[in-house]
């Protein structure tokens, strides 16, 4: 709603997250019609049940996801795929797909892919292999996500789809093992897995979970921004402070995390994700010219950012130790500030964040490592 933040709770309880998102179109319908076969049922391909109720799904909701049960048959026989007009995107690009899986109870499968597929002059890594077992996702650049009760998000690397043909479909598949999906008669014979939640956007990082029925639905970007506020930012001095859940790995893209600017270009303090190293990046722009702070080191899950700024004297901390400083900065004028994308609502920081504070003054050092400590 207009006015509110989303909120992500973690698994297993503790403090939300603002979730700071790019406006993202799901192209992929409800996984009850990620129902087709070139191997069907009767001929040894897998059986498949939609709206299942042997489990609650993701969201709570119960008989909204699909059973997949294997079959007798050889080779690559043990798919499922979106029938009819498949997953038709509207541009060219890079896209993600990404699918909730769960492991049965009996027959638990322990290997799946996802993929790909039909989409004429693509071109990256189309199928993507997971570990069930172990939680783990077993091809470069893809990720998974553990939603608790069995259930992870499977997401795949980036896959650029070309303008020559922008209709076709993704798959969900058994495998045997990593990169192998090819089977042994009878091998793949009553193991059993479980999806909910399918979703093939535009971008190289995955926004959170989209619902659809039976056709594409559009979620609008969340900007979080107030400007007039000169007061409150330190003109000649001052702090910014960030906790972040960094959740989403993704390269080639800046993520802004704290924008803090005149509503131009010329100057600005930022802290945000660099675009194509994920470390984290202070970049400070006086009437256009940069200077910019940048990690030795990349990081993921919970991490505190601190970054002190006064005229010649900069520096920032990230969990409590130094990263970097530079005597040589003129602190702009700045009277805008805008949480989790750029003044102009790019470059979206796509992930959590759980707190961000603006201080007057320009705090120590000390203080700065007492701030961004994790313990």
């Amino acid at each position: 709603a207009s006015g509110l933040l989303r909120l992500d709770y973690p698994i297993g309880g503790g403090c939300p997250a603002a979730l700071i998102e790019p406006a993202a179109t799901n192209f992929a319908r409800n996984v009850q019609f990620m129902t087709g076969q070139d191997t069907p049922t009767a001929s040894g391909g897998m059986t498949i049940t939609t709206g299942s109720t042997d489990f609650i799904a993701p969201d709570g909701t119960s008989g909204s996801i699909t059973k997949y049960v294997g079959g007798t048959a050889s080779g690559n026989s043990q798919y499922a795929y979106y029938t009819g007009t498949g997953v038709t995107v509207t541009a060219s690009g890079q896209h993600t797909f990404s699918l909730f899986v769960k492991a049965g109870a009996t027959n638990p499968l322990n290997f799946c892919a996802i993929q790909f597929t039909a989409y004429t002059g693509g071109s990256g890594t189309s199928t993507s292999y997971f570990s069930l077992a172990s939680g783990t996702a077993l091809t470069s650049g893809a990720s998974i996500q553990d939603y608790g009760n069995g259930w992870y998000r499977l997401i795949s690397p980036p896959y650029t789809i070309a303008s020559g043909d922008l209709a076709g479909t993704v798959l969900f598949a058994l495998a045997e093992g990593n990169n192998d999906t090819s089977w042994p008669a009878s091998g793949a014979l009553n193991l059993t897995a479980y999806t909910w939640g399918a979703q093939v956007e535009t971008g190289a990082i995955p926004t959170s979970y989209i619902p659809t029925t039976t056709a594409a639905v559009t979620r609008n970007a969340d900007v979080c921004t107030v400007s007039g506020v000169s007061g409150y930012i330190g003109q000649t001095q001052g702090t910014l402070y960030a906790e972040v859940d960094l959740r989403n790995a993704g390269t080639g893209v800046f993520r802004r995390i704290i924008d803090v600017t005149d509503g131009t270009n010329q100057n600005r303090i930022q802290i945000q994700i660099n675009n194509n190293d994920s470390k984290i990046r202070i970049s400070i722009f006086t009437a256009g010219s940069e200077v910019v702070l940048l990690s030795s080191l990349t990081y993921t899950g919970i991490t505190k950012i601190a970054l002190a700024y006064k005229n010649n004297d900069t520096t920032y901390y990230v969990n409590g130790s130094l990263v970097s400083g530079t005597t040589s900065i003129t602190v702009p004028a700045i009277n805008r500030i805008q949480l989790g994308s750029t003044f102009d609502s790019a470059s979206f920081f796509n992930d959590r964040l759980r707190a961000a504070a603006i201080y007057t003054t320009r705090l120590t050092d000390a203080q700065l490592a007492n701030l961004t400590r994790l313990t």
